[in-house]
């Protein structure tokens, strides 16, 4: 019996996600329609990260969020951007192999949350070389954004009735 009992204790471990996905998560910072730009990230803990040149990646560490990315380059305004961690869908092993052990060791070590892959930081130029390319810089910007608030409203839960819904 002993046997069977630690058996399953070990693969409720080996479902979690501190094991299938780590807790640390590799992070790209892009800056649309410029390259160049030097970003720091800060997570809520007070830990920090540099993308020396855009676009660029790092290891950021997952479970201390919000994250706030600061971007600026000579030309520019300076930029932040604050990004939430969401659900990391490997968590959810846990629930099916029985593993609450494992959804606590998740949630401990921060294996249970992730950022997205990548964000997008908009660099505004301090100056625009025309009206016009001031326009096309802005309309750009709404486009991205709007599509960003499609997307995310896309992948909102939503009830019988078709309207978003939070639990």
């Amino acid at each position: 019996m002993k046997k069977l009992l630690l058996s399953l204790s070990l693969l409720s471990l080996g479902a979690c996600s501190t094991v299938v996905s780590g807790t640390t998560q590799p992070f790209t910072v892009k800056t649309e329609q410029t390259a160049g730009a030097q970003c720091e990230l800060t997570d809520s803990k007070g830990a920090r990260w540099t993308v020396a040149d855009t676009p660029g990646t790092v290891e950021i560490t997952k479970g201390d969020g919000p994250l706030q990315v600061t971007c600026s380059k000579a030309g520019y305004k300076t930029a932040s951007v604050t990004v939430q961690e969401g659900f990391a869908g490997a968590t959810l092993g846990n629930v099916i192999l029985g593993g609450g052990i494992g959804i606590i060791v998740d949630a401990a070590s921060g294996a249970a949350q992730e950022y997205p892959d990548d964000i997008v930081v908009w660099l505004e130029p301090n100056s625009f070389a025309s009206a016009a390319a001031k326009e096309e810089f802005f309309a750009a910007k709404e486009e991205y954004e709007a599509k960003l608030e499609a997307e995310k409203a896309a992948n909102q839960p939503q009830n019988a009735d078709g309207e978003e819904s939070y639990n």
